[in-house]
């Protein structure tokens, strides 16, 4: 599978980034992409002295019985997540009035992207269940679900940060009618395709992604399987990055990508999938639901049909809806 992110027509994106055709992703290859993180508990027993009026014969030393208190059992302890550290979005968390929303188009991502018109994105997150996917009986299908930072053109009132991209996700598709899952990550230009992260991955499994800036470039991607307490880390140094935009993105994955013109692989029948999180933008964390700059919700269109569609965020985040394919 080749993905390639970007919002194209209403916005240039990261589609001319992505380029060569490969195997679907899902089957837990090294796949060829082109989105291009986050989009969710446990009296005392009495001794009595003998009487002082009788030292000749004294009475035994009694206790008397314990009550039959039940003590609460432990809870048990939650096991530790393999391979990877769940490590929140840093920054001084600040409670802010949600920014303008603009609506828009693409022809692959359905979703929300902030743009930081003041100070630098340095860490997105997010959090999802893995949809479900419907396989028809032949042919192949996907959809990826990811984080990331930068990768969107100006539209409106984002900024343009279309120049790299850093992203992290999940992907799901069908096979000659089989369904596979599985965990990736991207970085544009450098990277051209999603690389597996040979995490197990299946529908209903939570999951938790980020990706983070740590200065000279350097940006660290970390998608964690809840479900199954296991997760992966990958480290890469993009110079010039604009930490500009951050997305909580569904999309459909591009196979080839041409001349800036790409063509997709049929949108998997995903069953709606909530996505959450939040964003660090110069020191300060805002959950998704409350960032104080402009957002762009987007919904998958071509050719006057639609394919996916966000609803409107709440303090749950989001659900997107497949639509069509």
């Amino acid at each position: 599978m080749a993905t390639r992110r970007g919002i194209r027509g209403l916005m240039r994106g990261t589609a001319a980034l992505r380029g060569a055709p490969v195997a679907l992703l899902v089957m837990a290859l090294v796949a060829a992409c082109g989105s291009t993180p986050p989009t969710a508990s446990p009296s005392a027993s009495v001794a009595t002295r003998p009487s002082a009026s009788a030292p000749a014969s004294p009475k035994p030393r009694t206790t008397s019985s314990p009550s039959a208190s039940v003590l609460p059992s432990p809870s048990p302890s939650v096991p530790p997540i393999e391979g990877a550290t769940q490590t929140p979005c840093p920054g001084r968390a600040v409670a802010a009035h949600r920014g303008s929303v603009t609506t828009g188009q693409s022809r692959n991502w359905a979703g929300y992207i902030v743009g930081a018109t003041k100070g630098h994105v340095t860490c997105v997150e997010g959090t999802w269940t893995q949809p479900k996917v419907r396989c028809p009986a032949s042919g192949q299908t996907s959809v990826a679900i990811w984080v990331g930072i930068d990768g969107s053109s100006a539209v409106g009132p984002i900024p343009d940060a279309s120049a790299t991209l850093a992203q992290t996700g999940t992907a799901g598709g069908c096979s000659n009618g089989q369904a596979q899952y599985s965990a990736w990550y991207e970085f544009l230009p450098d990277l051209r395709h999603m690389v597996s992260y040979r995490l197990p991955i299946n529908a209903g499994d939570k999951i938790w992604a980020q990706v983070r800036w740590s200065g000279k470039g350097r940006f660290v991607a970390t998608l964690i399987n809840l479900t199954r307490r296991v997760g992966a880390t990958q480290a890469w140094t993009l110079h010039l990055a604009p930490l500009l935009t951050a997305e909580w993105i569904v999309e459909e994955p591009a196979a080839s990508c041409s001349g800036g013109s790409c063509t997709f692989v049929t949108l998997a029948r995903f069953a709606p999938v909530t996505l959450n999180g939040s964003v660090t933008v110069s020191g300060s964390n805002y959950r998704l639901s409350v960032i104080p700059f402009p957002y762009l919700r987007t919904s998958i269109n071509r050719a006057g049909r639609s394919l996916a569609v966000p609803s409107s965020l709440s303090s749950r985040g989001f659900k997107v809806t497949w639509k069509s394919s």
